[in-house]
């Protein structure tokens, strides 16, 4: 298999225009699809499938994002601001498939909104309001911090031993409020008998994964707002697993009829819905995944 960058110096340069937050998506879910088939691909290779055509990618300074000259600097103009998490396993550019001067990315230990974050995408909304069009939280599946939060969630002596660090404490606390909505949403759909099944720790990760997406998504719309409205604010989940970002668990014929970026709720109703479908599908997966031979 080859994987081939071209640059030909005699192209006519083409720049991607990002008008609309729509836009936006769209070119996010189109990258990650790319980052999937490149990547799936060289997983077939390896196992001995057919190499199949090369893949070529066009490449030049200016679609990079990058001066034609040497010394040159060219402007900032990201179309979208992405909060991820500082797992080194979620390359946020790579898993969109996005070059340079794409993506104005902030990265934190769980995806959560901190003072200095925030104050970071009140920059990029106010600085750089000419190009960027969306605002992204994206979490990623077995997420370390959210698994901290639950263990400190289900065990006393758990969070014992980080009460006496106040900033991983404040970090998990923030957490918290996704895994207690989670934990109820549980109990809620599936009874308070669910907590004795022996899988409910990993299914409460799971789900807390999405719905701190969803909690720091919310919260996120609502300081923009407060500061006088900026992008759209959409959120989702990159599964370590598929590649794939995706908005709610989903098995794999029903994720094609998914949103693989969700509108950030808009209040706690909406917080409560979307906390009941993620519980739902997280049970419904992990059904399936047991009958599957």
């Amino acid at each position: 298999m080859d994987l081939i960058y071209r640059y030909d110096p005699f192209a006519p340069i083409e720049t991607v225009q990002i008008p609309t937050a729509g836009d936006a998506i769209n070119e996010l879910v189109c990258g990650n699809n790319r980052f999937v088939g490149i990547v799936q691909r060289m997983q077939l290779r390896t196992l001995g499938a057919d190499a199949g055509e090369p893949i070529v990618i066009p490449f030049s300074p200016v679609m990079m994002g990058l001066p034609l000259f040497q010394g040159a600097m060219p402007q900032q103009t990201p179309y979208a601001a992405v909060l991820g998490c500082s797992d080194a396993r979620v390359p946020i550019e790579s898993v969109f498939n996005q070059s340079f001067n794409k993506l104005f990315v902030l990265r934190i230990a769980g995806n959560v909104l901190g003072a200095e974050c925030l104050g970071s995408l009140h920059y990029a909304v106010t600085q750089l309001r000419d190009s960027l069009k969306l605002v992204v939280v994206l979490g990623h599946s077995k997420c370390g911090a959210v698994t901290a939060a639950v263990d400190a969630y289900l065990s006393v002596t758990e969070f014992a031993d980080i009460a006496s660090t106040y900033p991983l404490r404040s970090l998990l606390d923030q957490i918290q409020i996704s895994v207690r909505g989670a934990a109820h949403a549980f109990e809620r759909f599936a009874g308070a008998d669910i907590r004795k099944d022996p899988e409910f720790r990993t299914l409460l990760v799971t789900a807390s994964v999405y719905l701190n997406a969803a909690v720091t998504a919310h919260e996120l719309r609502r300081e923009l707002r407060l500061q006088g409205g900026g992008p759209e604010v959409v959120f989702g989940v990159y599964d370590m697993e598929t590649l794939l970002v995706q908005g709610c668990p989903a098995l794999p014929a029903d994720a094609e009829s998914q949103p693989r970026l969700r509108r950030a709720p808009v209040d706690s109703h909406e917080l409560t819905a979307y906390a009941a479908e993620v519980v739902e599908a997280v049970i419904a997966t992990e059904k399936s995944n047991l009958t599957v031979p």
